[in-house]
């Protein structure tokens, strides 16, 4: 159970995200947790809700595999190949998890496995999306629509992690 929610600005694209993982009737919630539902790296910025084991596949994948360019498709280019990645290593592999993917400048939301859309303002996924996505809809920074859900989400819980990725200007 989580949140994710990020917003373009005209200089960058910000993330943030509580920390809460769930195991059966159990939570975790730490700074120091090692399990990265937002991530960045190879040029990308990565926020991943569901299976642990699912956004620890990707945060792997992604260290040497990014999408071919910054469009739909080639974004659900690279979803396919991380299927079929998973699929190596585990056969059976359907996906479950939301993402949302910054590259190149664009940010990305991605249903469960290859329903795909360019987000143009903001956008949040996880248990507590709605009410973060209310929070993004007044104005409210990422961090704060994060703080909403966990106010308001039994799912969803603090500390909150953050992440900015700067705009490239041309």
């Amino acid at each position: 159970m989580t949140v994710i929610a990020a917003r373009k600005t005209s200089d960058a694209i910000i993330f943030a995200a509580d920390t809460l993982v769930s195991d059966g009737f159990s939570k975790v919630t730490s700074s120091e947790l090692i399990y990265a539902k937002l991530f960045e790296q190879n040029e990308m910025v990565i926020g991943s809700t569901g299976d642990c084991y699912e956004g620890t596949m990707m945060e792997l994948f992604s260290r040497n595999h990014k999408p071919m360019d910054s469009t739909r498709l080639g974004v659900i280019d690279f979803l396919v190949e991380f299927k079929e990645w998973v699929r190596k290593k585990e056969g059976g592999y359907s996906p479950k998890n939301g993402f949302l993917i910054a590259f190149d400048n664009k940010l990305f939301r991605v249903f469960k496995g290859l329903d795909v859309y360019e987000v143009h303002e903001f956008d949040a996924i996880g248990a507590g999306q709605d009410f973060a996505k209310a929070a993004l809809h007044l104005g409210h920074t990422p961090r704060e629509a994060v703080e909403v859900a966990c106010k308001l989400s039994l799912y969803c819980s603090e500390p909150i992690t953050e992440i900015s990725a700067a705009l490239i200007k041309d």
